[in-house]
């Protein structure tokens, strides 16, 4: 969950951006469509990482790719700030590699690590996945780790690992490991703040909804459409996932839900396909905060289903984040660090709202179950964290 670590790492951004206007102007990126190496494909100027150089079957085609960094400044000849660059090369039946990616955001560049100093630690490939991680800071230090999947051609972040520790107290750790497919999140955290008693250690389970940021919003019309909702979405399918009467549950065709958010400008969409054999007037999906007061969006719409209904809603992020604040004190100031252009906040691990979804079954008798992103016992609640454009799919960031 956002903490007052969280806040320093935005501070220490817009120093970092005022020090990346001073850089040096850099030679042309321009890196070649095909050569028949890694090596081969970097511009002049720029050098490749030799070390970080991975090959690995990563579009399930048979043949070795590449996944490499190259970089520019950052040595004695060159003191500039080092920039780093991710590239992605796929190889295709002429044998030759054929750029797929150049990306500059997702490795950080060497003024981006706090006093720690350059903060990429490494690229390494796991199950076909390519794995970079970070680790910067001071006395608050962080950690990411981030792995992209290459999947109906798009470089999909498929998992996200975060931890913040904090070196003069070195009870006081959180982290949290996300799979981005599911929206299963794993998190643990202890110890505690400057000023505040020592916390014990809690662990827990949640699902996320993640908010890929989109161009145009979609229509609130009780139609899911597949080009209004991008990215991810996450199923409530499971008896695990009910958190109220659970023995009354029967199955997925007695209540289930599929999950997807989005955002754009200061709103936040959500859209809800729910399964449910029996629609009574009382059922519906709300959004909460830990203690259960409902947030409630300024627009809405349901639209009845054969085997359930629809609905779609949208929320202001202001509104989410003030129902928010008693539980999370600095969320408020940093939803408006998110808004600003020109600070980095949330760019590498996303923005987190600590707000469950909850789908309620309502018949004669009363609530017969509720299906939340919120897993029982779990000290957490649900959430939904909204991302930055090209942080949730890689996308080409220079001209080539």
């Amino acid at each position: 969950m956002q903490t007052k670590i969280s806040l320093i790492f935005a501070v220490m951004l817009v120093a970092t951006g005022s020090i990346r206007a001073q850089e040096a102007k850099r030679p042309p990126l321009q890196v070649p469509s095909s050569a028949d190496s890694a090596a081969q494909l970097v511009p002049s100027g720029w050098r490749l990482e030799t070390d970080k150089v991975r090959e690995a079957d990563l579009n399930n085609d048979g043949r070795p790719d590449a996944a490499f960094v190259i970089s520019n400044g950052g040595t004695s000849e060159d003191p500039a700030v080092v920039k780093h660059v991710l590239l992605l090369a796929l190889r295709g039946d002429d044998g030759k590699l054929h750029r797929s990616m150049v990306n500059d955001a997702a490795v950080l560049d060497g003024d981006e690590g706090g006093s720690f100093g350059d903060p990429f630690e490494d690229l390494t490939i796991e199950r076909g996945a390519v794995v970079i991680t970070h680790y910067g800071g001071s006395r608050e230090r962080w950690g990411f780790t981030h792995r992209y999947r290459f999947d109906n051609g798009q470089w999909k972040l498929i998992g996200l690992t975060i931890g913040f520790t904090d070196s003069l107290n070195p009870e006081h750790y959180d982290t949290q490991d996300i799979n981005l497919a599911t929206g299963l999140v794993r998190a643990e955290a202890k110890g505690g703040e400057d000023n505040e008693p020592p916390k014990p250690l809690s662990a827990g389970a949640y699902y996320e909804l993640e908010a890929m940021l989109v161009d145009r919003a979609p229509k609130l019309d009780g139609q899911v459409a597949a080009d209004e909702w991008a990215g991810y979405s996450v199923r409530l399918n499971q008896r695990s996932q009910v958190v109220r009467n659970r023995a009354l549950w029967k199955s997925a065709d007695d209540l289930s839900a599929r999950l997807h958010a989005v955002w754009l400008g200061a709103n936040l969409f959500l859209g809800v396909e729910v399964t449910d054999n029996e629609v009574t007037a009382g059922d519906t999906v709300r959004l909460v905060n830990k203690r259960g007061v409902v947030i409630k969006p300024r627009e809405t719409k349901i639209m009845p289903q054969p085997k359930g209904y629809v609905i779609e809603s949208r929320y202001l992020l202001k509104d989410i984040a003030i129902a928010l604040k008693a539980q999370e004190k600095y969320i408020v100031e940093n939803l408006d660090m998110v808004f600003d252009p020109s600070i980095g906040y949330g760019d590498t691990q996303g923005f987190q709202l600590p707000a469950s979804l909850e789908v309620i079954d309502v018949d004669k008798a009363g609530p017969r179950a509720v299906l939340s992103t919120r897993s029982p016992g779990s000290p957490y609640s649900g959430a939904i964290r909204i991302f930055r454009k090209g942080a949730l799919i890689l996308t080409t960031d220079r001209n080539q």
